[in-house]
């Protein structure tokens, strides 16, 4: 029996897609290819010849930052920019008909930072559609007064 490459890699990716799972699950992996370990307020998730991702959620929010590093990072130290995070904004969206009605519309977006490292990259184009699918999921109920919100995905500059 031949098995492509192609496979291979696509079994190496549910593997590692199921281990993204479990970091966002924040629940802890000692065993097999990818660990996952509870670090201070970080979750880390251990991958063979990468530095470490570490995430960090804020509690009742869909509000993400992940750092690529071998330690664990100061959250108040402003020079240790996440490589990948969301921002929340909001703004007045006017009624082209009527403009003094406004709605109010929210925007996720999801920033991630460019990296050296092609595996990083596909790791972050993993993670960042995850984030996109949890956002959009949490989302129920649109109150009236707002409009549907938008979830973005974009490389920070």
């Amino acid at each position: 029996m031949v098995v492509s490459s192609l496979n291979l890699q696509e079994s190496e990716f549910i593997c590692l897609s199921l281990a993204i799972n479990k970091l966002f699950d924040k629940q802890e992996k000692d065993w097999g290819y990818f660990r996952i370990k509870k670090e201070e307020d970080f979750y880390s998730l251990y991958l063979p010849y990468l530095p470490s991702l570490k995430l960090y959620q804020k509690p009742n929010y869909q509000i993400y930052k992940l750092y690529w590093r071998s330690y664990v990072p100061e959250l108040n130290d402003k020079s240790e920019k996440p490589d990948i995070y969301v921002r929340k904004k909001s703004k007045n969206v006017y009624d082209k008909k009527n403009p003094k009605i406004a709605k109010k519309q929210r925007i996720y977006e999801i920033m991630y930072q460019y990296a050296n490292y092609t595996e990083i990259n596909l790791i972050n184009k993993i993670i960042t559609e995850l984030i996109r699918e949890k956002i959009i999921a949490s989302l129920s109920e649109i109150p009236e007064n707002e409009m549907t919100p938008l979830v973005l995905i974009a490389q920070d500059v």
